[in-house]
């Protein structure tokens, strides 16, 4: 009796235990490289902040890159002051970086399964260009299906990723630059004479009071 139970044990084991412990595994590994192709479009999105926000403190260092030297020419210099006012420079590099990114994201590759791969990408890169403060975002939209579907179902298994990357633009040369800037402007026009009287009146006041509590 002994000896039919256990054989009736192993049957079942046979049946059911090892068919959905082995479907559970194969799960596990597809999501472990789902997630490291989620790891490869995190990086690549992190690098394009880091590239887009260092071009825009530094307008000379695309051509250092390309030709591993400092420009000489004026016209390769790109100098382009007041960047962080006028933003077209600004957009002109997050529509080069926004472009090579979304190829990039979509040539890459599946490891072990077939189709584990980014799709439906949408990538967008923003430049926050402010006179005080300025950034430089990318935001990634995609997916990764994995080759299975959903039991009684025609729907394939999806994971739906949004990445969104931010990096700082700090150039204290060209901070410098726009502060002097609007300050010559002010200084020029009735608002800023209006400003010199009303901070005179406050320094006065000011002194007034620090002899009376002396």
């Amino acid at each position: 009796m002994k000896k039919d139970q256990r054989g009736a044990v192993v049957i079942i084991e046979a049946t059911f235990v090892f068919p959905i412990m082995f479907f559970v595994i194969f799960i596990m590994l597809m999501s472990c490289e789902a997630y490291y192709q989620y790891a490869r479009v995190e990086s690549a999105c992190m690098t394009a902040a880091i590239r887009g926000a260092a071009r825009c403190e530094n307008p000379m260092l695309e051509e250092v890159q390309n030709t591993g030297e400092v420009p000489t020419s004026p016209s390769a210099v790109k100098v382009r002051p007041y960047r962080y006012i006028f933003t077209s420079e600004a957009k002109n590099i997050a529509g080069q970086l926004e472009s090579e990114l979304r190829n990039q994201i979509n040539g890459m590759n599946s490891l072990a399964f077939g189709g584990i791969k980014p799709s439906n990408v949408h990538v967008t890169v923003t430049p926050k260009m402010n006179v005080f403060v300025s950034s430089f975002q990318v935001d990634c939209n995609f997916q990764i299906k994995l080759p299975i579907r959903m039991i009684f179902s025609n729907d394939d298994l999806a994971y739906k990723y949004s990445i969104s990357m931010s990096e700082p633009v700090g150039d204290p040369a060209e901070f410098i630059r726009n502060v002097s800037t609007v300050q010559d402007y002010l200084e020029r026009s009735e608002f800023g004479e209006k400003i010199e009287n009303f901070a005179a009146k406050i320094k006065e006041a000011l002194g007034k009071i620090a002899r009376f509590t002396n």
